[in-house]
């Protein structure tokens, strides 16, 4: 089946233990997997053979900075081992924004993949939620600085949000669900009132910027604002943003309507162009290149900084003197780095990343 072609074409990089979770979901529904970890005991969690063991990683305990020092030991066997193994012109890589390995590894792992011409990478990233601890917070701070300046070079990324609900697998399990259904829009039968062909949805896969799949009931099309922001994912910014739509969707009964695509751009803003398609069994919409959410990120900050205080109070309790400069938020501006006059080995470049904030 045409869409078969599309899903072989897939590959799922988890990194670290929660990028593993959402990937062994997807797994489930049979796409190409593969894990790197700095633990062996969560590699040894999972019965699929398609995972490394970063050398001399024992774990990262949520710590960025020791992450990338493990991992720059071995950068160039571990990016020879995924660049033999991982063949599939789409790779998603997965990780948590607020753990130690993923947020620490995940984005310069993205970044080196996507160097490949031959490759479109995006990304599926998980943001903690605002009751977690302070380091997950300014660790998915941390992660997000280096994620926003290479936006343009990726594909979709989406943003899944712990802050929806309570049951962080079933966000796991949701998303692997509308990733799948939007992958099978390749199966509906042909329309005369069209399809979503497969290089519209290479497009969709392929468009920069934040990316959202929602199942849309037929009955919502009056509260799509709700349907949206009521998902998975981080709340869409409200400017209106937005590059693709991609609507597949049953044929218009006399008893059931279809989704207007007026409502949709009335509540996403007016793209680029849209991609409609119909005779599908579901309501399946794709929006792409969105922005990112500025709004989560502002409050994620506000939420590090208003707790800084009672954290120095606390380390200075212990006779440990702290330097402002590392993680607290305040003081810290994202800086884009000039092209470094000679090329650095990338080891030299993955260090260079880990002492950015105190070079500053």
């Amino acid at each position: 089946m045409e869409n078969n072609k599309l899903k072989e074409d897939i590959r799922f990089l988890a990194v670290g233990a929660a990028g593993a979770n959402v990937t062994q979901m997807l797994e489930k529904k049979d796409y190409k997997t593969y894990y790197v970890n700095l633990a062996q005991q969560d590699l040894d969690l999972i019965s699929s053979p398609n995972k490394l063991h970063v050398k001399n990683g024992e774990g990262a305990s949520k710590n960025r900075d020791k992450a990338k020092e493990v991992l720059s030991e071995s950068i160039d066997e571990v990016l020879e081992t995924l660049d033999n193994q991982i063949t599939e012109k789409y790779v998603f890589t997965v990780f948590s924004l607020g753990g130690g390995t993923g947020s620490g590894c995940g984005p310069f792992l993205s970044s080196v993949i996507a160097e490949n011409p031959e490759k479109k990478v995006g990304l599926v990233i998980i943001l903690p939620s605002m009751e977690e601890s302070l380091q997950a917070r300014i660790n998915a701070y941390e992660a997000l600085s280096e994620i926003i300046p290479l936006k343009n070079t990726l594909g979709s990324i989406f943003i899944l949000d712990n802050n929806k609900r309570k049951d962080k697998l079933s966000i796991n399990r949701s998303f692997a669900l509308l990733f799948d259904s939007f992958i099978n829009i390749g199966d509906v039968p042909s329309s005369i009132h069209g399809v979503i062909d497969i290089a519209e949805q290479k497009t969709l896969l392929e468009t920069s910027g934040v990316a959202m799949i929602h199942k849309v009931a037929q009955n919502e099309q009056s509260n799509l604002l709700a349907t949206v922001n009521d998902g998975i994912y981080a709340t869409i910014e409200p400017n209106k943003k937005i590059k693709y739509i991609g609507l597949s969707q049953p044929e218009a009964k006399e008893d059931k309507g279809t989704i207007e695509i007026s409502s949709v751009i009335d509540v996403v803003g007016q793209p680029i162009d849209t991609y409609m398609g119909y005779g599908n069994t579901e309501t399946v919409l794709y929006l792409g290149g969105t922005s990112f959410p500025k709004t989560y990120i502002n409050n994620l900050a506000e939420s590090i900084k208003s707790e800084q205080a009672k954290a120095e109070k606390v380390m200075e309790d212990d006779d440990i003197s702290m330097d402002e400069g590392i993680n607290f938020l305040a003081k810290k501006k994202t800086v884009v780095e000039e092209p470094p006059k000679k090329q650095m080995s990338l080891r030299e470049r993955l260090l260079a990343s880990k002492n950015k904030s105190s070079s500053q």
